[in-house]
């Protein structure tokens, strides 16, 4: 399905085919993000993403470039993450070429204009404050700080005000010779691309400049002898609340048993929270769990917007799940469940050139390998009931949680207790 080639640079060239489609989904992933950072600069990598579509040598203005974009009917978009960041414009297979000239010329020539950047200060300090004024948004981001402490893993992928108004042209040009060597990048096309992937990659990014690569800051778990509570006072009609703590990374391969422990516990309107939080009792409206995995850690997160005056109980609920998991043995009816829902939303997010895209691209940066999506189905499909007893009981012990809360509570004690018992 799909096929990798290396320029010369050392850029890695990744091609998925779909000759069905009329579309092409043309993304760079570069293998940094926010954890490549440190407090003088916190936020850049965010930053430079933002900056990226405003203006190149080629095509000098923001304005030039969507209107390119928006003249071929193309759309285009970028993300940061913890460890990586995305370009990506997805358009017309016929006009795959201008998508990989405007790309490859943000790389290669960014203008990174003194106004431009003065300017976007004020959008990034915004979008942070929207987040902050989100509070299930924001839940997120401290609990990433209280579970990960003052590491980058545990920094705001935004950054903060301060450190945002501070950056000048320089910090994001020392920021691109730091990380963004052609050998850290992968250039992913994924749609009907025939088999003028290489073509193009040569044409367009075969004279990107080199550069040596720093190595992200390791984070080291230092363990934790006793659970965590961090509340946020803040005036809202819920508690918003995450709970859960570190867990596997990306070359452990108990993530797998991890990942359909989320999936029981709160993917989908039949799974154990949704029902025991939600549908029994009504203490919520939202209720999920998700896993996260990154290069030398993971993280399970339960997230609630729970009932202001029954948010006692709703922990309460969630905790008794936790521990039901730790003592008995999922059926395999259950089991087979959620392994054939994984199995079939992989099947639906497959078909999205932009998810195929990201899926490919984050592995090749982060990994250096791939794992094929009937590759990653097969090890979740070995994952035995005895396993996710035996994950439960490691990520699931009392001390090893953290419970971040938004929400106008004023003292923690009530919400300790429930972690001790």
């Amino acid at each position: 399905m799909y096929k990798i080639s290396t320029l010369k640079n050392g850029l890695t060239l990744i091609t998925i085919d779909l000759p069905h489609l009329d579309s092409v989904t043309t993304m760079v992933a570069v293998g940094a993000g926010s954890r490549n950072e440190d407090r003088r600069i916190g936020g850049i990598a965010h930053f430079f993403e933002h900056m990226f579509f405003k203006g190149s040598r080629k095509y000098p203005t923001a304005l030039e470039i969507s209107t390119l974009v928006d003249g071929i009917g193309a759309i285009n978009n970028a993300f940061t993450s913890k460890e990586f960041t995305g370009y990506w414009i997805k358009s017309a297979s016929d006009q795959v070429e201008l998508a990989t000239d405007i790309i490859s010329s943000g790389l290669s020539e960014p203008i990174l204009a003194e106004e431009e950047i003065t300017k976007e200060k004020g959008v990034i300090v915004e979008e942070r404050r929207m987040y902050q004024d989100n509070p299930a948004r924001w839940v997120y981001d401290l609990f990433f700080e209280l579970v990960f402490g003052d590491t980058p893993m545990g920094w705001n992928i935004i950054g903060e005000e301060k450190v945002i108004q501070s950056f000048a042209r320089r910090d994001f040009q020392d920021f691109i010779k730091s990380f963004y060597s052609p050998k850290n990048m992968a250039l992913v096309f994924a749609g009907k691309i025939g088999d003028r992937g290489e073509e193009l990659a040569e044409k367009y990014f075969s004279n990107l400049p080199d550069y040596q690569n720093q190595k992200p800051q390791t984070f080291k778990p230092t363990g934790q002898p006793k659970a965590k509570v961090n509340i946020s006072y803040k005036k809202t009609d819920q508690v918003n609340i995450v709970l859960g703590g570190l867990s596997y990374d990306r070359s452990d391969p108990r993530r797998y048993a991890a990942y359909l422990l989320a999936s029981l516990l709160g993917e989908s309107m039949s799974s154990r929270l949704f029902t025991e939080v939600r549908e029994k009792r009504g203490l919520a409206y939202h209720v999920s769990a998700d896993v996260e995995d990154y290069r030398d850690s993971g993280m399970l997160a339960i997230y609630a917007g729970l009932k202001l005056e029954k948010a006692l109980e709703g922990m309460k609920v969630i905790l008794e799940q936790l521990e039901r998991l730790k003592v008995e043995s999922v059926t395999e009816e259950e089991l087979k469940k959620v392994k054939e829902m994984q199995k079939g939303r992989m099947a639906i997010r497959s078909e999205s050139t932009n998810y195929l895209a990201q899926f490919y691209g984050l592995q090749w940066v982060i990994d250096r390998k791939i794992e094929t999506s009937d590759q990653y189905l097969e090890k979740l499909n070995r994952v035995s009931a005895e396993d996710l007893m035996v994950v439960a009981k490691d990520l699931f012990q009392l001390q090893k949680l953290n419970l971040q809360v938004i929400g106008p509570l004023r003292s923690a004690a009530p919400l300790e207790k429930i972690l001790k018992t």
